[in-house]
């Protein structure tokens, strides 16, 4: 049950890391403005020729190209527009106003594209490093829906994280303790020497695999140094996070996807890993307290039977004893519990404290001493005197059994008298 229950929490998480990239991909986003020009290619050219930094030194050569087509393009057009136009100083100005007077000589197309710099695979990242509050800072919301998403996202998946995490390490750890004590005799489970050489074996095993083993591959993936790599998986796998050695980020495309996943698998089990010793080492020393608890109340125990009197402690004198003890009680339970009923049913205890208080203390007949505590009579009745308690409680016998012989005893019954 509690492996199924620990399947379907990662089946969740799963879910609302998937969710996460999906949301955050959309709503990061920016707006730019594309603009598409529309001119006739004459008007073009001459706007080049009309602009450029050297001019034509003739004049009437710029004309000669101006006054064929642009008349007949822009009949508003005035004269000393054009002129302007091969004027030096006024070219800008002059193309400017050729623009507004004939507007279908330059049409201007303004699409507004939406941009989503994030990637599916970059937000399940960021979804990630939130849910664990490891938090790079590469990747962070800039708009204000994006941030009031980003709290209650957190909200959700930072206690849905630790839910898992504890739920899983709890199952491995559980597990982890099993086989710990499979392996070493009650005295050694209980030495702490060998809790902490186990939690030491456990914590060595998990920097070699989870720190020492993948800073080697990173190291390679992204150029860094060992020591740069071995910091990086601690500062990751600790949760600090500082943010300022990130990787995948010299990647691109369907490579970088895979890379980012690999990485959210390896965190997440690392995470797990590290939760899973620290459930261990708690296990085993609330192991170690619980044995040592019962192994106090046994001795208190053992002391307070030595006080009543009850010295036999071999194993055959308390099979004996044990369930004719229990039968007592239960039957003197039983009969108090008829006792109480009847006296209920013949009037209520202050006419029944009158009457036996006149009856007298040893009465057979007064269920209830004149101090107001039933006595051993009111126990069992009126017949109490005439049945052993050996009936009550079974036979005592038990043949010969090496150095310890049990002869049947009989008990008197006693009745106890209580002096107002």
């Amino acid at each position: 049950m509690k492996s199924f229950n620990s399947i379907l929490l990662c089946l969740v998480y799963g879910i609302v890391l998937v969710l996460g990239g999906v949301i955050f991909k959309y709503l990061e986003y920016y707006e730019t403005e594309t603009v598409e020009v529309t001119e006739p290619p004459e008007w073009t050219h001459l706007k080049a020729l009309a602009l450029r930094d050297n001019p034509p030194a003739n004049k009437d050569e710029l004309l000669s190209l101006l006054t064929p087509w642009l008349p007949r393009a822009c009949p508003a057009l005035p004269q000393t527009t054009v002129r302007a136009l091969v004027t030096r100083g006024s070219q800008e100005e002059a193309v400017y106003e050729v623009e507004v007077l004939c507007p279908h000589l330059h049409k201007e197309n303004v699409t507004v594209v939406v941009v989503y710099p994030w990637s599916f695979f970059d937000a399940l990242f960021f979804s990630m490093t939130v849910t664990t509050t490891i938090g790079y800072g590469h990747l962070y919301p800039t708009l204000p829906w994006g941030r009031i998403v980003c709290i209650l996202y957190s909200l959700v998946g930072i206690p849905l994280t630790g839910i898992l995490l504890a739920m899983t390490s709890n199952f491995f750890g559980d597990k982890l303790l099993q086989l710990f004590k499979s392996r070493l005799s009650d005295e050694r489970q209980q030495s702490s020497s060998f809790i902490a050489g186990a939690t030491a074996i456990y914590v060595a095993l998990g920097f070699l695999v989870f720190i020492f083993l993948p800073s080697v591959l990173l190291s390679y993936l992204e150029g860094w140094t060992y020591v740069d790599a071995v910091y990086y998986s601690y500062i990751t796998l600790t949760t600090i996070g500082f943010g300022d050695m990130v990787p995948a980020n010299g990647y691109e495309g369907i490579a970088k996807d895979i890379y980012q996943i690999c990485l959210i698998l390896w965190i997440m089990i690392g995470l797990g890993y590290w939760v899973m010793v620290a459930n261990f080492i708690t296990k085993a020393l609330n192991s170690k307290q619980l044995t040592a608890s019962v192994k106090r109340s046994a001795e208190e125990m053992k002391k307070l039977m030595e006080q009543v009197g009850l010295k036999h402690h071999d194993p055959a004198f308390l099979r004996l004893h044990s369930k004719a003890s229990l039968n007592l009680m239960l039957q003197l339970g039983n009969i108090l519990a008829v006792q109480e009923a009847e006296n209920g049913e013949a009037g209520g205890m202050r006419d029944d404290l009158t009457d036996t208080t006149s009856a007298g203390p040893s009465s057979p007949t007064s269920p209830v001493s004149p101090s107001g505590i039933p006595g051993i009579s009111a126990l069992f009745g009126a017949g109490l005197s005439r049945t052993p308690i050996s009936h009550l409680m079974g036979p005592l016998k038990k043949e010969d059994q090496g150095e310890h012989e049990y002869k049947e005893e009989s008990y008197t019954a006693v009745t106890v008298k209580y002096k107002p």
